[in-house]
């Protein structure tokens, strides 16, 4: 069970686990047998949709008869057939797309992998942020203002979207956006070191094809599972929620069931006063076919509000998201260009959504530093899947480092076991805390932002995506 480097192994072995594909549900299996081996009824919640896969030689474009290098195919776009679609190219600039000037054409838009200020994102207990700017693709995916679903009522035959800011090794094989659902327009992801001279490309109306021969799969079924250990105490009717989920492209997004399971174990091994529901959430990449809002876990919360709403028998009074865990951080090296590890560990992000919580954190965790660094969710967003949590109003502390390959399908040695395994330990002291003794209003009232908040938040966001 406490074997981490063998479990980060089985990662390995699986490779990527997008949403309900074989390896998804054989890791979901994997986590079910432990669950029961520890002596849990473990419970299922099955969901099924129509699932989207394509195979990397099934993704090409070419220019003019040269082919062309590509990072990725956009999830979920669409798909052509297997010989493509052949256009002539428009360039579309501007976070306002015009796509009716693309119509019966394919679009070229460039995306900028934009580095966001903290303060944009998160917000501070303390009046310090752990690091100064986040500049992920996963931001700049959902940010870029290109809408498919536009393009495609306008009559698009494809769209490449173009990276610029970030490095060709980075932008290989990122599984983004992951959020949208199905949006009817075959679209592919091309690289910065092809930026220009598809720009030039576009601009003089070369004839491409795109081939994005994905495969459309309905029925495709994958469960979320949840075990209780009973608390034993005189508040065992107070729950404690613990929550990861299982889909990821590598060995960082997503291991929190390592986590998971050791926490499992020691609520097994030893009487606890509250009651512990560990949530292992199936969707996270595949959002629209779970839940219509929110995060993933949304949907384990709208089914079972009997688990954690106020006024029912058992009701939520913490809860603990751990999520990518042991993440290495990589880089650009300035003296030879070459994205890469740097040696060094990604800087957490360590949510906490109370004061209270905050304190907790501090003097509770050891991961990257021998003392954490919570930060208070931002007006617009909580990352991750604390944010049912955080947006039901119960108290959390949750762990969402977001290095540059975190949604890249990868299957590179980026854990480290040593920074894992400190984490974990952190995340069995706070499970200790929360499900003990201590009186529940010490661990403080969520306060979620008003209108006001998310106007003045939203308008500074604008204004920074405007002057990117």
């Amino acid at each position: 069970m406490t074997d981490y480097a063998a479990r980060i192994r089985r990662l390995h072995e699986l490779g990527p686990r997008n949403s309900a594909t074989s390896a998804h549900r054989a890791l979901i299996e994997d986590v079910a047998q432990d669950l029961t081996d520890l002596g849990y009824q473990v419970h299922r919640d099955p969901h099924s949709f129509e699932r989207w896969d394509v195979s990397p030689e099934n993704v090409a474009l070419t220019v003019a008869g040269r082919a062309v290098k590509l990072s990725s195919a956009w999830p979920y776009s669409g798909e052509t057939p297997p010989e493509g679609v052949t256009a002539p190219l428009v360039l579309l600039r501007g976070r306002r797309k015009k796509w009716a000037n693309a119509a019966g054409k394919i679009a070229v838009v460039e995306m900028r992998n934009i580095d966001v200020p903290s303060s944009l994102l998160v917000d501070t207990w303390d009046g310090t942020y752990p690091f100064d700017s986040i500049a992920n693709p996963v931001v700049g995916s959902e940010l870029g203002g290109t809408d498919l679903a536009k393009a495609c009522a306008a009559g698009v035959r494809a769209v490449i979207a173009v990276w610029r800011d970030l490095p060709d090794g980075a932008a290989h094989a990122q599984y983004l956006p992951f959020t949208r659902d199905y949006q009817g327009i075959p679209a592919v992801w091309a690289p910065e070191s092809e930026a220009d001279a598809l720009v030039a490309a576009a601009e003089a109306g070369a004839t491409a094809t795109v081939v994005l021969a994905a495969e459309r799969v309905p029925g495709a079924t994958m469960d979320t599972l949840w075990a209780v250990s009973p608390g034993s105490g005189s508040d065992a009717h107070e729950a404690i929620l613990v929550v990861t989920h299982s889909d990821g492209g590598n060995a960082v997004e997503e291991n929190g069931h390592i986590g998971l399971l050791t926490l499992a174990r020691d609520a097994a091994a030893a009487p606890h006063n509250r009651t512990i529901v560990f949530i292992y959430t199936a969707g996270h990449l595949r959002i629209p076919a779970v839940t219509s809002h929110g995060q993933a876990t949304t949907a384990w919360l709208d089914a079972h509000p009997e688990m954690w709403s106020t006024g029912s028998p058992l009701h939520a009074v913490a809860g603990l998201a751990i999520e990518h865990l042991g993440a290495k951080h990589y880089d650009v090296d300035p003296a030879t260009g070459t994205y890469g590890p740097t040696g060094k560990l990604e800087p957490e992000l360590l949510y906490a959504t109370t004061k209270e919580l905050a304190d907790l954190a501090r003097a509770t965790w050891n991961g990257v530093d021998p003392t954490g660094h919570p930060v208070k969710p931002g007006a617009l967003i909580h990352l991750g899947e604390g944010e049912p949590l955080y947006d039901h109003r119960i108290p959390a502390i949750a762990l969402v480092t977001g290095p540059l390959y975190l949604l890249a399908e990868t299957n590179e040695d980026v854990v480290d076991i040593d920074l894992l395994t400190r984490q974990i330990d952190s995340f069995r002291r706070l499970q200790n805390h929360l499900a003990g003794p201590v009186a529940s209003d010490s661990f403080g009232k969520v306060k979620l932002p008003n209108k006001l908040n998310k106007l003045v938040a939203a308008a500074r966001a604008l204004r920074h995506l405007i002057k990117a």
